[in-house]
């Protein structure tokens, strides 16, 4: 099962903590560090299917993978 998470990015060139917000998804915790300038899980959102309302109307930005899910179900 996947998770939809809300992490915090790092900035790509000068490696700023904190520098944006994405939601993404992934197995657990150890797999979103895996993210791209991932810095650190801001929240654990919970399991796909309990968390698409609150991921789509968010207003952060999600990850292609996250929102083709999203629409998907």
């Amino acid at each position: 099962m996947f998770n939809l998470y809300e992490i915090y990015t790092c900035h790509p060139e000068t490696g700023e903590r904190g520098w944006d917000i994405e939601f993404i998804i992934a197995l657990d915790r150890d797999d979103a560090a895996t993210y791209p300038f991932f810095d650190c899980v801001i929240l654990k959102e919970g399991s796909f299917g309990n968390c698409k309302l609150s991921a789509a109307n968010s207003g952060y930005p999600m990850t292609d993978a996250a929102e083709q899910l999203l629409v998907a179900a």
